[in-house]
């Protein structure tokens, strides 16, 4: 291991820090570098493609002689199949093909589950044949509300253990559910710090409430689909909208019992996933297998891409929760006030899945309480599995953890952000909260908000700040090339999927600045398994995975150039050399890169460039893992009518680390995205099911409500940069971090416009009417 110093801090405070490299490994940009294309708001390199309608995506896809292929799903939530034919769907029109899914004594568990599927020379005509299958089902009792399925009774949905299921986008190193079925109810995971049970007994004051989160769907606008095409008996090309094309190329082979090497996965463009695009099926429907099976039996290509209503039922979504919160707190009201202990205890439901935990809000975030436990537990419903949705458990954790820590707050008569600088031992996330007291001029809103409730104003005011904890989970799996060649064209390779975040760009940003090339002199070729091992998309780990292997690569590309540079302009060593736009030069003499080029020997140079494991955690860790933890904070600002319940978020300051800055313009595009997302969680976005028809009622984007363009609130973002030391880049991820403390925040907002808080999301006008006559009610009752 190589020692080295490295001058790494964030805002005010910059030390200079002893870390020791992996071998090979470069000295890591520091607060020394002045780079000059890292860290600036480039353009995405594909945005003309994009805008232009050029981009293809998989649905865009076609291929000659293709079929389209369509599922029919059970409409049932608790059904055994008697019978199931399909013989009739192959004399429809334009069917080649037609497949059992589920077998006669299949137990089927949710509506919207596989049964059987078509494929047709048109997708109208596959949907149609649907109809021609036969099928007799024997319904059985079911249940779909989390609450409902507690209850002792009810029907159950799995009768024996059940594994849980994990992806990519789930946090590792996070505990895995270990407890043993009790009815509908599974223990799951948890995290303990002390004796928090012990410590509320002891507590002098405590504080208890239970709040809910809703399902809330991934609702991507590019739905669930794959193209398959055989292109010999043991060999398949696969198109697939997907977040990890690698995981797609290994399950694909495995279900077909095909040689990883023999799968190619192209993935040009995606249009989005949020953690529901991992592996060759989506959670509830076996795409890639149907679409296989089809284009085996009929030797053709088949596409099959889901309909916006099946995207609803059977393709994932967040986990709801109840969260009852016990809080622990000495009497004293004001600044003295300390919390003593926590006690969360969750249940939530993903559906017939696993994955319902509320993550690490309040066990790892404030970490100067003593006696902290987190109980988790899966609720099985006969609903459509769950799956890692951005931030998979912290939205909800982060919502009820923070309302409660503000409902408390008032009851100690403390600033909510006092509160939590009191037990928050982050140093960069109490930075954070402080840049925002002031940016968002904090003391005088709550002043304005008091005065507005005390006035009993018609319409208020009122704002909320939340906090997040996210981890740099980046993986060393990826192989970048970097190819130099004598006609001086750059081109950097990677099989990684641009999930939206521009990692395209930001390759080739990095491979500018260690090349000292302008950014579109740099050719970057993603999204196909052909070019080398990358990474799948989740876990905010893309850029913190890929950036360094891309920046690997180029520095040895760069150190071949060096040589031969140094051998033609005769200088005693490669570092002697200057490197700018137009070439290299050692003194009055210089060569330009074209000249450089024109003498690499062979057709060109290439090097390949991994990422070493994280090497240090500076300047705190993520709890249980050996990386750093990011920090977050938002502070969000709303307006309601009292009269109607009409509630709206006006303002957001999002203040957000991610390492060193790579690309400024696509950092505060993922922020912006958390936002928007985490709106529409806050306010609108609810899964609804029929508990006596055991069915999704709103599957489609009319009833249920996504944030659009209008329902956003005014959005400023503070990149609280930090320089690290923990990779080459000094690169973490956002993606997650962005939404988990939105809901929070608004939430806590809502509290102070009325003085009560809403417990449960989304916050809906019927709800803010509640909540104040709530608040009357407790008011009366003190009076008395």
């Amino acid at each position: 291991m190589a020692k080295t110093k490295l001058s790494l801090g964030y805002g005010p405070k910059l030390e200079t820090v002893p870390v020791e490299l992996p071998p090979g490994e470069p000295r890591p940009w520091d607060a020394n570098d002045q780079l000059e294309v890292v860290g600036e708001p480039v353009p995405r390199i594909d945005g003309q493609l994009k805008v232009s309608g050029a981009a293809r995506y998989t649905h865009d896809v076609a291929l000659e002689d293709m079929l389209h292929a369509a599922v029919l799903r059970s409409p049932y939530p608790c059904a055994t199949i008697k019978r199931v034919e399909v013989k009739a769907a192959l004399d429809q029109p334009g069917v080649e093909a037609a497949i059992a899914v589920a077998a006669v004594g299949d137990k089927l568990i949710f509506a919207g589950q596989d049964v059987a599927a078509v494929a047709a020379a048109r997708p109208e005509q596959a949907r149609a044949a649907l109809a021609s299958i036969v099928v007799e089902y024997a319904p059985a009792p079911f249940v779909v509300g989390t609450r409902a399925a507690m209850r002792d009774g009810a029907p159950l949905v799995h009768e024996t253990a059940v594994e849980e299921r994990r992806t990519g986008a789930d946090e590792p190193g996070a505990e895995k559910a270990t407890g043993e079925l009790s009815g509908n109810i599974r223990p799951g995971r948890s995290q303990k710090r002390g004796d928090a049970k012990r410590a509320l007994n002891k507590a002098a004051l405590t504080f208890e409430a239970t709040y809910e989160t809703q399902c809330h769907t991934h609702s991507s606008l590019e739905t669930h689909g794959v193209m398959v095409r055989w292109d010999s008996e043991d060999a398949a090309t696969v198109w697939a909208s997907t977040q990890s094309i690698f995981s797609v190329r290994d399950e694909f082979a495995a279900i077909f019992g095909l040689p990883p090497a023999k799968v190619r996965v192209i993935t040009h463009f995606l249009g989005g996933g949020f953690g529901s695009k991992f592996g060759a099926n989506a959670s509830g429907t076996a795409i890639a297998k149907i679409a296989g099976e089809l284009a085996r039996a009929t030797n053709k290509p088949v596409k099959l891409m889901l309909t916006r209503h099946e995207e609803h039922l059977c393709t994932g979504n967040r986990p709801d929760s109840i969260q009852t919160v016990k809080l622990g707190a000495t009497a004293t009201p004001g600044a003295q006030a300390k919390i003593t202990a926590i006690h969360v205890q969750a249940h939530g439901s993903a559906g017939v899945g696993t994955g319902a935990g509320v993550g690490r809000n309040a066990s790892a975030v404030y970490t100067k309480v003593p006696d902290v436990l987190v109980e988790s537990a899966d609720v099985f419903t006969h609903a459509g599995p769950a799956v890692a949705f951005r931030a998979p458990g912290h939205p909800q954790g982060a919502f009820a953890m923070e309302s409660a820590l503000d409902e408390l707050a008032r009851q100690l008569e403390l600033d909510p952000i006092d509160l939590r600088l009191a037990h928050d031992g982050h140093p960069v996330r109490r930075w954070q909260l402080e840049l925002g007291r002031e940016r968002f001029n904090w003391d005088a809103r709550r002043q304005a908000a008091a005065d507005m409730r005390a006035r009993g104003t018609r319409v208020r005011r009122g704002v909320g700040c939340a906090v997040s904890i996210w981890g740099d989970f980046s993986g060393t799996e990826a192989r970048v090339s970097v190819e130099i060649d004598r006609k001086g064209g750059v081109v950097v390779k990677n099989g990684v999927q641009d999930i939206g975040g521009g990692i395209g760009t930001i390759m080739a940003q990095v491979a500018a600045e260690v090349l000292a090339r302008p950014v579109d002199q740099i050719r970057v070729e993603i999204g196909d398994s052909e070019l080398g091992p990358g990474v799948g998309s989740g876990g905010s780990k893309t850029t913190a995975s890929i950036t360094p292997a891309v920046r690997n690569a180029a520095e040895a590309a760069k150190a071949e150039l060096a040589q031969i540079a140094a051998e033609a302009l005769e200088a005693s060593s490669p570092s002697k050399l200057r490197w700018t736009n137009e070439g290299v030069s050692l003194g009055r003499r210089s060569l330009t890169w074209a000249e450089l080029c024109e003498r690499i020997e062979g057709e060109a140079i290439v090097a390949v460039g991994t990422r070493a494991r994280t090497y240090g955690h500076y300047p705190k860790s993520f709890p249980g893992f050996p990386t750093p933890e990011i920090a977050g904070a938002q502070f969000a600002e709303v307006e309601i009518d009292t009269w109607t319940g009409e509630v709206r978020c006006t303002e957001l300051l999002a203040v957000h680390d991610c390492g060193r800055v790579m690309n400024e313009m696509t950092v505060r595009s993922q922020i912006n995205g958390g936002i928007a997302l985490g709106v529409g969680y806050a306010l609108m976005e609810e899964r609804v099911m029929d508990p006596s028809l055991g069915v999704v009622l709103n599957p489609n984007l009319d009833q249920y409500k996504p944030c659009g363009a209008k329902d956003l609130p005014e959005i400023s973002i503070v990149l609280t940069e930090v320089l690290s030391g923990n990779n080459n880049t000094g690169a973490y991820g956002i993606g997650e971090p962005a939404t988990i403390p939105t809901a929070a925040a608004i939430a806590n907002a809502v509290g102070d416009a009325l003085g009560v808080h809403v417990r449960s999301l989304p916050i809906t006008p019927a709800k803010i009417l509640d909540a104040l006559e709530r608040g009357r009610q407790t008011s009366t009752e003190g009076d008395t």
